[in-house]
């Protein structure tokens, strides 16, 4: 089921903008930037609530089809719904098409109706629809949208064929035939057998010759053979008593070019037909189908159909395109009914419009990190309120807590995950009071000992944010509640206007009540993806407004000659942040000199260059490399459609004329050149302001076209990587290197060919652009916008930022992720041959679930091949070719509503149609309720073939297992219930003026992440699903496909490896190792291999690989005798694991007690006890080095793995329990692969090596305390809160690691210190010393102290330490005169002299591509 969300993001994001104005979460350690809001959700769950929504991406009870030239497909709905187009590459809407893609005419009269839309077909760019109801044909220009008459139809029509210029209309009585080209009717005596054996035609076709009609009626098919005179003869030619499509065929259609073949559809058998005729036409050589009923997604082999009506053929791209009618879907198949894709889905509620809309927001990290959320449901019933808590906080339950008002999650760190788990129980049910969600929200946030605000913060926000449908009662009542709160307790409240049934007095009660909650307006959704994109607006907002404080980058890259790149941004309240990126020169020695005159700012440079900006993304059928500027406004209809691909949409910001249905500021620049009413000229702004214009006014003069002061957005976690010409190694010491391939492969000419390539920087930025930059110069040469983050765009406008004396945006992660580069000798998707390449592997980070991957051998021609996202929301993974080809790859969902089970959807059509009686009854009419509510034991669930251990069921908020799963003939999931579950259809209170519990039952049913039935099915090579954002930089080395039996290198292919990313609150998602294919041509972007990480038995922990992989290759460790990688990953669970990717062939070099070793084999090297009390999770990378025994207890050449923990997401958090700790661990196995966790799945954490296993080196500055041979390694616990803000960094034989103390003040609203901790790596002895004496109140710390802030990866260069800060580094700590000079002219990076050790290393990032 898809939904738009947009609106629901958008909401969230103006309540994160209100008080806290950055619209995503502030960099660790900012101080009261680390201090979460408080958002308590409280969703309307009225009977109103049940309502279809008939806008965004589902269909409603499709009855015809058709394709346009370009192979995009029209879908006619039931009633007045209207019709909607539909781009066939994404599966989208076309909101060019109508009002956002929805067509719906004048209603049930007038000169355009769109009645019963059934029978349909494009010619000549005009679209020609019948009528049923509305008895006409009309036909839609489809360059102007305005539609006409064609023809008045006496009767009821059927449907329609168009051959030669002639059309035909099917109706009751007979058929109305009309030359369009001459627009005149053609008078025809035929009136054939339309009703000759007691029913009427439905279905009829006119072959591609124009010499044949077919019609049937009943179970009967007629040929009728068309005369000179374009009239059907008056008797058939044939007849089939028996017809092929059975009885009942609505939807006919004649092959484009064969005229003995037709095809039709079995409405009651759920088939499509494929007919051959002999070449006389006289009788049936094969009638082949597909086909069954009834739930489920269809996929190649099992096709899935409900009641198929009408169908069309694409000529040109040989495609049939089908109206399913009661899946609410179009399916597609070629011309042999081989299945292509299904798209559309129903049309869900209100209620579950919202389920989805909330789910994309508690799962998305931005907002989760800055957010606690809570959760309550209110309509109007006996006992509203909150007055006590039963059980722990996450799971416990309300009092009072009733079918119609309850507090289900409180707002806490847990709160999101919660939310996700038990929203899809919620059903719809009851009257509407205002009085009673303000109630809940009075006693909650007000209660003496279980409120979620900490009087001692002066700096927590907290919020009430109302999602309501439609007009409420006792407005003034809760609106002298919420004024009491603002004034009394700083709570402000958000109201979100939801659907399309609001009156215009509905929608000023909730403007009126957001100004008595002190958040101004209210906020206006009419649809599901509006309703999604404010809610995310709103809770940014919140984030956002938590201070105003400026800090630098988070990351730092010291280059090779004499230039140090350091990415800075600036915070800035209710706009895009501000970026830059700037070289200072640095010398030899490590002396940073900021004067220096070729030092500059990328982003002083860019605003002087503006006008000559470019910037391309893959858009079809408009080529990028035409001059890599085609992200631009002349092209904004193609990009409006890339910005809806995943169910987001602009916010109308401006808009000429005022209205109840729009915020009222959007009129403040109505006189402005370009601003129209709707969001079109949005679309336009918002490619503009990408470009660099002030189109959301900043600076409130409604100058909306001028630049920006800062057009560079914030360069936050993405590290930046530096190409110029191409210089991998190609001396080797063995066959089994990367270099040994280089140096017969020629790569020696080809790097010498390029030796003068321009040296480019390339960086990731979250204005949703990848950056590259002159290294020489700053200037910008191109921007690559990623197709799939271009989606994400329209998330950065706010309506409710553009107030009277200021415009403002939400600030979005766009391309977050770090690119990395490497040479690959390989033959291109795009070329024609092998040849060598400069290959940039761009991750999106935390702008998303995916991926580009880019050619950037010739730097100023830059060429995509291919993009992966993963949209976790609508289950569906997105790839873009290098041709430019979009696909989307469904898989089914983790979570369903009651309201989605087939009996539900029944009883609501019922209810819809008027059908059947109000009363709850399990009776069944043709194996459906027949009735307008359900009420039995025995339900049908959406999804085929599942068990019991596939489901997990929540009823009325807890775990339910009194249930039993079977299969009916059709192979569906049937559900058999201990307890009779009810469904209304019909809104049972509407009207009521009291309390009413007349509600359905709350359940709802998750997939559990081990089933089988879960992910991309087909194309398996698509099987991203477990995918999150990928925080996790990828890895390149050349794999050997065929592991232990592999010698030949030439066989081996380019893979990239990285982690499964931050899976948010999904369980099972990020919790892999991905292996990517990086040379298939014939499915670009596919998976080699996802190698799921096993979890630790009973961990309470979500996991996820957020981290960067440590990859071993010949490459990076001389001696070893494989080909392939060793990878390391550890995880949020505290584990490392360890994976096989060799041609090892055991694991063991004693013949007696080896064991045979496989590619992909796996094992869990290490725990570190990780629980949610302690709080040790694992969010960065790894680093790693090859010890030298210093000690003589330990063995030579052992790999150790470095590490550290802590809470990122809550860094200033000092939760009772916590207690992180920093980690050097061996494998002693090294350099072979070595099973040590056994088999059990999952895993015993008893037989695992944890850290008990290792030698507790807190308190040791001497080495005594040193591992032995029997140790694991060595651990040092972080006192006070401690948390590692970084990955570590091995150098010169001690490992830094970058640490956050929160403050020591009772208000943590105060910023803590940065501390950088220097340990022996392989004995962990505390040598901070070396770095320098922590004076003052400092002193009595282990570790040194640096400043305020948090701290980046630490970079060593010339025996110094370098890091940046977001906060300030403390100069005044520095004794010597000349050091504190140099640390004052840049106070937003660390500059220590780092301390002396031994050992050998790897480098820790391969973004230098080697």
């Amino acid at each position: 089921m898809n939904f738009k969300i947009l609106l629901i993001k958008i909401l969230f994001s103006v309540l994160i903008l209100t008080s806290n104005v950055f619209a995503k979460a502030l960099p660790p350690g900012s101080g009261i930037g680390d201090i979460p809001a408080n958002v308590l959700i409280l969703l309307d769950k009225s009977g109103s609530m049940g309502a279809r929504m008939t806008s965004g991406a589902g269909v409603y009870y499709p009855q015809g089809t058709a394709f346009d030239s370009n192979g995009d497909a029209f879908v006619g709905q039931y009633y007045t719904y209207g019709i909607k187009k539909f781009t066939y590459a994404t599966g989208q809407p076309d909101t060019s098409f109508g009002t956002n893609g929805l067509f719906r005419g004048t209603g049930t009269r007038g000169n355009c109706p769109i009645y019963y839309p059934r029978g349909m077909k494009v010619h000549n760019g005009y679209l020609y629809v019948t009528q049923y109801y509305g008895r006409k044909v009309v036909r839609i220009n489809l360059s102007t949208n305005v539609c006409t008459t064609v023809a008045n139809i006496n009767y009821y029509s059927s449907t329609l064929d168009i051959q030669n210029d002639i059309l035909y209309v099917l109706h009751r009585s007979g058929i109305v035939v009309r030359n369009l080209a001459t627009s005149t009717n053609i008078s025809c005596s035929f009136t054939g057998n339309l009703r000759n054996n007691g029913d009427f035609a439905y279905g009829m076709a006119v072959d591609h010759t124009g010499n044949n009609m077919y019609m049937q009626e009943a179970r009967y098919l007629h040929r009728y053979e068309i005369q000179a005179n374009k009239c059907p003869k008056t008797s058939y030619s044939s007849r089939w008593s028996s017809s092929p499509f059975s009885t009942y065929s609505f939807g006919m259609a004649a092959h484009p070019t064969d005229d003995k073949i037709l095809y039709g559809t079995n409405y009651y058998q759920h088939r499509l037909h494929k007919v051959t005729f002999t070449s006389g036409k006289t009788s049936i050589v094969s009638n082949a189908h597909v086909g069954r009923c009834c739930s489920g997604a269809s996929k190649t082999g099992n096709v899935r159909m409900r009641y198929p009506m009408g169908i069309r053929i694409d000529a040109t791209n040989n495609r049939i395109a089908l109206a399913d009618y009661y899946k609410n879907s179009l399916q597609f198949f070629d011309l042999n009914l081989g299945f292509l894709k299904e798209i559309g889905g129903s049309a869900g509620t209100r209620m579950t419009g919202a389920h989805e809309a909330l789910k994309a927001i508690v799962t998305d990290s931005s907002l989760t990190s800055g957010v606690n959320f809570g959760f309550g449901y209110w309509a109007w019933g006996g006992n509203p309120g909150f007055r006590s808590w039963s059980g722990n906080i996450t799971t416990g339950n309300a009092s009072p807590c009733t079918s119609t008002a309850c507090i289900k999650v409180r707002a806490h760190k847990g709160g999101a995950a919660r939310i996700n788990q038990i929203v899809s129980s919620v059903s719809p049910g009851g009257g509407t009071n205002a009085a009673d969600w303000a109630k809940q929200a009075k006693e909650y946030y007000l209660h003496g000992s279980l409120s979620p605000i900490d009087k001692k913060l002066t700096c927590q926000n907290s919020y009430v944010l109302v999602i309501g449908d439609g007009y409420w009662g006792n407005h003034n009542s809760a609106k002298n509640t919420v004024k009491m709160l603002l004034k009394s307790h700083g709570i402000k409240t958000f109201t979100v206007a939801y659907g399309s049934g609001l009156s215009g007095s509905g929608i000023n009660n909730f403007r009126d009540m957001a100004k008595a909650g002190g958040t101004n307006d209210v906020i206006i959704a009419s649809t599901a993806a509006s309703l999604k994109t404010q809610l995310k607006a709103a809770i940014s907002q919140v984030i956002a407004s938590k201070l105003s404080f400026t800090a630098p980058a988070i990351t730092a890259t010291i280059a090779e000659g004499g230039s140090l790149f350091q990415a800075q941004f600036d915070y800035v309240q209710n706009q895009e942040w501000q970026g830059t990126l700037k070289r200072t020169a640095i010398n030899s020695s490590g002396v940073v000199d900021p004067d220096d005159k070729g030092n500059w700012s990328a982003a002083d440079v860019l605003k002087k260059n503006i006008s000559n900006r470019k910037i391309w993304t893959v858009l079809t059928g408009i080529d990028y490399k035409t001059d890599y500027n085609n992200f631009k406004d002349t092209n904004w209809q193609a990009i409006k459609n890339l910005f809806e691909l995943t169910n987001n949409e602009v916010s109308e910001y401006h808009s000429k004329t005022s209205g109840t249905g729009r915020p009222q500021n959007t009129i403040r620049c109505a006189n402005t050149s370009g601003v129209a009413n709707g969001n079109d000229d949005e679309n336009k702004g918002l490619i503009n302001f990408i470009r660099g214009q002030d189109y959301f006014d900043y600076d409130a003069d409604c100058n909306l076209t001028e630049i920006r002061q800062n057009p560079l957005g914030d360069i936050y976690h993405s590290e930046l990587v530096v190409v110029g010409g191409p210089s991998a190694e190609t001396s080797f010491v063995s066959t089994n290197q990367e270099a040994y391939w280089r140096s017969i492969n020629g790569y020696d000419a080809w790097a010498a060919s390029n030796k003068n390539r321009t040296e480019m920087i390339y960086v990731g930025a979250n204005d949703g652009l990848l950056h590259a930059f002159d290294s020489a110069t700053g200037k910008e040469e191109w921007a690559f916008a990623p197709p799939l983050v271009v989606p994400q765009f329209p998330l950065m406008a706010n309506q409710n930022l553009n107030r009277a004396g200021k415009g403002g945006t939400n600030a979005i992660f766009g391309v977050d992720g770090s690119p990395v580069v490497h040479d690959m000798y390989f033959k291109s998707p795009l070329g024609t041959s092998k040849a060598w390449h400069t290959i940039l592997f761009v991750p999106y980070g935390r702008g998303g679930a995916g991926f580009s991957v880019l050619d950037i051998t010739k730097p100023k021609k830059p060429l995509h091949l291919f993009s992966i996202y993963n949209d976790t929301t609508f289950h569906q993974v997105h790839r873009v070719d290098h041709l430019g080809n979009f696909s989307a790859y469904p898989y089914i969902a983790s979570s369903y509503a009651l309201s989605s089970l087939q009996e539900a959807v029944a009883a609501k059509q019922n209810a819809e149609m008027s059908n059947g009686s109000q009363s709850c009854t399990n009776t069944l009419d043709n194996g459906l309720p027949k009735d307008q509510c359900f009420k039995s034991k025995t339900w049908t669930f959406p999804e085929p073939g599942l068990s019991k251990a596939d489901l997990t069921i929540l009823k009325d908020g807890k775990n339910y297992t009194s249930f039993n799963v079977s299969s009916n003939s059709n192979g569906d999931t049937v559900l058999n219930f201990a307890d009779n579950i009810t469904y209304y259809g019909w809104d049972a209170c509407a009207g009521a003026t009291g309390p009413c519990n007349t509600v359905s039952t709350d359940i709802g049913f998750s997939i559990t992440a081990a089933s089988t039935k879960t992910g991309v099915q087909n194309p398996k090579e698509y099987e991203y699903s477990k995918l999150g954002e990928t925080w996790s930089a990828p890895r390149i080395f050349r794999l050997p496909l065929d592991g232990r039996r592999d010698t030949d290198i030439s066989n081996d292919r380019y893979v990239a490896v990285m982690g499964g990313g931050y899976g948010t609150q999904y369980a099972g998602v990020g919790n892999a190792l991905f292996v990517i294919d990086l040379e298939d041509l014939t499915n670009p972007g596919s998976i080699e291999k996802v190698i799921e990480v096993e979890d630790i038995l009973a961990s309470d922990i979500v996991n996820s690989t957020p981290g960067t992989p440590v990859v071993i290759t010949p490459d990076t460790a001389r001696g070893l005798d494989f080909t392939g990688a060793l990878v390391y990953l550890n995880d949020f669970e505290g584990k490392i694991t360890k994976f096989n990717l060799t041609n090892m062939k055991y694991d063991s070099l004693d013949l007696k007690t080896r064991k045979k070793v496989d590619l992909y084999d796996n094992t869990t090297l290490f725990w570190a006890g990780s629980t949610k009390t302690n709080g040790r999770y694992m969010f960065h990378s790894m680093d790693a080095s090859i010890g030298e025994g210093k000690d003589k207890g330990q063995k030579t050449n052992t790999l150790w793995l470095f590490a550290g923990t802590g809470d990122y997401e809550r860094i200033a958090g000092k939760e009772t329990g916590t207690e992180n700790v920093l980690l050097g661990i061996k494998d002693e196995d090294y350099p072979l692969f070595k099973d040590v966790d056994g088999t059990q799945k999952p895993i015993d954490p008893k037989k695992l090596t944890n850290i008990t296993k290792c030698k507790n080196v807190t308190k040791d500055t001497t080495g005594a305390s040193c591992p032995q041979k029997a140790d694991a390694g060595w651990y040092s616990i972080l006192s006070d809160f401690k948390k590692v803000t970084a990955e570590p960094t091995v150098s010169r034989g001690l490992v830094y690691f970058p640490i956050y103390k929160p403050s020591s003040s009772v208000n943590r609203c105060s910023l803590g210190d940065a501390l950088i901790c220097g340990l022996d790596d392989e004995c962990g002895t505390n040598v901070s010393e070396q770095l320098g004496k922590n004076t003052g109140s400092q002193s009595n710390y282990t570790c040194k102290y640096v400043g305020q802030g948090v701290l980046s990866k630490i970079v060593t260069f010339a025996g110094k330490i370098f890091a940046n800060i977001a906060g300030q580094a403390d100069c005044d700590a520095i004794t010597d005169a000349k050091k504190k000079a140099e640390c004052k002219k840049k106070t937003d990076l660390v500059q220590i002299d780092a301390g002396v050790g031994s050992v050998s290393t790897y480098r820790s990032s391969w973004r230098h591509n080697y």
